[in-house]
């Protein structure tokens, strides 16, 4: 068991330490932390969405997260789960789809999204809805369980599953995971104040930023193929080197989606190495490089490789799929000052740790 966990269920259980009627919020953190759920057991949600990594996945190393099962990898990079419930369902809005679960929006709830992870052989593994809802019956907080949905809330194995998913959703929209308490939100309430340097990067943001990435949530729920390269290194390319990601293509059947990835929020976002849907970047300040210069190039690529003492810049790779690359960013033109305070503003909108 990660150390986190034990801290967290160690310290009290949700059900025994409240006073008053049990909600479905405090149940939705049991079921969120209860790592009985995968097949075999040992895997949580919170094992790629941990509280104290601001719900994202604190093992980076291999850019996607290992499933339940030793060795078995995801293809992309594990999102912050913080903020999510603000995500609305994927619809077509002026020309442009918006919203949705998951980096490919193939999940319109919460709800939804929390039943993925649970099912899939690359993440908890478990073969069946009923497998899960024995693992539920067996737990300590099955009479909590019974007590907010009913005696016979565990009866029928599609209802009794549809209430896991509407108990973990109802966490995730819960305070917790949507605090709205970094340093800007202060900024904003009158309550707190930036230094000049995240005064300079807000500026910096508001001119090249905040098109794709608006506040209050930093992030306009759009698409876009930002022609990151493919991660060759990736363990999960290891079992399959032709693997393409085709993104929100695959979930809305149109090649001109080919590539595409919802645009995410960027609280936390200092907090949540590697970057990018397959985790290519393993720093922020190499994405927001990779961002300012992909077009034409940077003294900063990891393959660059020049004669002794030039300065020339180097192309980036390849993108995996060049076809249907985003304009909106690879020339950005700003100065090495400008991405150290860009990035001092970023960190601004990490919110208070757990």
């Amino acid at each position: 068991m990660r150390w986190w966990i034990f801290v967290v269920l160690a310290a009290c259980s949700l059900m025994a330490c409240s006073a008053d009627s049990p909600t479905k919020e405090q149940l939705g953190k049991e079921l969120f932390l209860d790592q009985r759920l995968s097949q075999p057991g040992g895997q949580a949600c919170a094992d790629c969405h941990a509280p104290g990594a601001a719900f994202r996945d604190p093992e980076s190393d291999h850019t996607t997260s290992m499933g339940v099962v030793d060795g078995r990898f995801g293809t992309r990079n594990a999102p912050t789960a913080m903020y999510a419930a603000s995500i609305p369902p994927l619809h077509y809005d002026d020309g442009r789809w918006v919203g949705g679960q998951f980096w490919d929006g193939r999940a319109d709830t919460l709800e939804a999204q929390a039943a993925g992870p649970l099912l899939n052989p690359k993440e908890m593994n478990n073969p069946d809805r009923a497998t899960v809802v024995a693992k539920v019956r067996a737990a300590p907080y099955a009479a909590t369980f019974r007590e907010i949905y009913g005696p016979h809330a565990l009866d029928e194995v599609d209802q009794a599953f549809a209430h896991i998913t509407d108990a973990i959703a109802s966490y995730e929209r819960g305070s917790e995971l949507s605090p709205y308490n970094s340093r800007y939100d202060r900024f904003m309430a009158g309550t707190g104040t930036f230094t000049a340097q995240e005064a300079r990067g807000y500026a910096v943001f508001n001119s090249k930023c905040a098109g794709c990435h608006p506040p209050p949530n930093f992030t306009d729920f759009s698409y876009g193929n930002l022609g990151i390269p493919r991660y060759d290194n990736s363990m999960a390319l290891a079992a399959d080197p032709s693997f393409v990601d085709h993104g929100l293509a695959t979930t809305v059947n149109s090649d001109a989606e080919d590539g595409a990835f919802r645009v995410p929020t960027l609280r936390n976002i200092t907090r949540t190495a590697p970057y990018g849907h397959n985790g290519y970047f393993e720093n922020l300040p190499y994405m927001l490089e990779f961002l300012n210069t992909r077009d034409v190039g940077s003294r900063d690529v990891s393959t660059c490789s020049r004669a002794p003492g030039s300065n020339a810049s180097c192309a980036w790779p390849p993108a995996e799929i060049p076809t249907t690359m985003a304009k909106q960013v690879g020339n950005l033109g700003l100065t090495s000052a400008d991405l150290d305070d860009l990035l001092a503003f970023l960190d601004a909108l990490s919110d208070d740790p757990l």
